[in-house]
Order: C-alpha cells, then structure tokens, then sequence
C-alpha cells in the first residue's frame, strides 16, 4: 500500500491538471477571457483550490497547443489574434483537415459512421446565438468541436489528428469574436453540416472539398467583418 501512495499521488495531480487545463481552455475559447489577457497563476491557484504547479502545468498545456503564450518576465498570456494569424491557421486547416478526412473514410467503420450521425443530431439541435454577446453559445461551440472531430476520428495518423485538432482550436478563438456575421446573409452553416455529414458516410472523396469550402467561408467572414487587425 505504502508503495503506491506517490503513484496515486501523482495521478491525482494529473487529474487536477487536466481538469483545470479544460476549464481555462474552455475559457478562452469561449471569449471568457479574451485574446492577449494575462493568465496569472496565483489567481487561477486561488479560484480553483489548487497549487501553483498545477496551475503553471495547466498553462504550459495551453502554450503547447497554441492558446497560450509564455513571455519572459511577464507569465502567460492568451495569444493575440491577428488576420495574418488567421490565415496562416486556415491554411493549414485547409491542408490537413480534409486529408484527415480522406483517411478516416478509408478506415472508419459502422460506429465512425454513427459517432457522426450522433453528433450531428446533437449539433443540429443546439442553440446557436448568444442574446447579449459575441460569438455562439458553450452548448454549440461544444457540439460543433465534437462533430469536426468525429468526422476525422478514423484517421490513421495520430499526429495528424492531434494538430487537426489543435488548429481547429486556434481557429474557434477566432470565430468566438464575431457577432454572428460569419453565420448571416447567405450563408447556410447547418446545410453545410449536413452536407458534410452526408458525404463523409457516403464515403464519397467530394467531402474533403466540402471541408474545405467550409473552413474558408468561415475565415473569408471573420476578415470581411473587420473584427480582425493586421500586424
């Protein structure tokens, strides 16, 4: 027994860390704490009951996958957000997102088939606009993140999904700031789901231009609302 209290220590800390790591993040990709605002360790250390070092774990994570930055002498701050930012996240998006895609419709099976199904269901049904603010509600952000990542899921290539991923993540912070712009005029964002739904369980190769079409309409609003500056 005594052997195994420092291993059920340190599982207890990871835990305290993961679940703080998804509350901040959670955070920030909600606009609840906007781009460029420090991310002071003693304040999260004492909102959150837990020690320094977890905290500065947590913000580490946060830096490791492009939501936070560490500057020296001055701690961690959400990253700042620029249209060349944008851009540069798009691009990738647009390289590996629908190859991630082309490779999960190569290996997923019926329950890939239904984990898209299923999240789109719930997508679908979530409440978009939030009345008094920017950007959309958690309950659509949330089901929104969980449908992109169930359409790659059967990716092959761990990687590949993890920074698909993470620049999914990026690319929310920035959606987050518009007024709903992005989701008005023409524009029909729950078709462009549903299509994207259709065609990856079809198995059909049109859906990767079908994602990519998707990730530049978004970003061709965000820079046509002006809500972004250039560096």
């Amino acid at each position: 027994m005594i052997a195994t209290l420092p291993n059920m220590a340190a599982s207890e800390s990871s835990s305290r860390v993961s679940q703080l790591h998804d509350t901040i993040r959670a955070e920030i990709l909600n606009g609840d704490i906007k781009p460029g605002a420090p991310l002071r360790l003693a304040t999260f250390a004492n909102r959150h009951g837990v020690s320094m070092a977890v905290v500065r774990e947590a913000l580490t994570r946060l830096a490791e996958h492009n939501l936070a930055v560490l500057t020296p002498n001055q701690g961690f701050r959400v990253v700042e957000v620029s249209e060349e930012d944008l851009l540069a996240i798009t691009e990738l998006r647009s390289m590996l997102e629908p190859t991630a895609l082309l490779r999960a419709m190569e290996y997923g099976d019926v329950s890939w088939e239904a984990g898209i199904v299923s999240a789109h269901h719930v997508l679908e049904r979530a409440h978009f606009k939030l009345d008094d603010a920017t950007g959309s509600t958690q309950e659509w952000s949330t089901a929104h993140a969980e449908f992109h990542l169930a359409l790659i899921s059967a990716c092959d290539n761990p990687r590949m999904l993890s920074i698909s991923n993470s620049l999914r993540d990026s690319a929310e912070l920035y959606r987050q700031l518009t007024d709903g712009r992005s989701h008005s005029g023409d524009r029909d964002i729950a078709g462009e789901h549903r299509e994207l739904m259709e065609l990856a369980i079809a198995r059909d190769p049109a859906a990767a231009d079908a994602l990519r079409r998707h990730i530049q309409i978004t970003t061709d609003a965000l820079i046509a609302s002006k809500v972004l500056t250039s560096r």
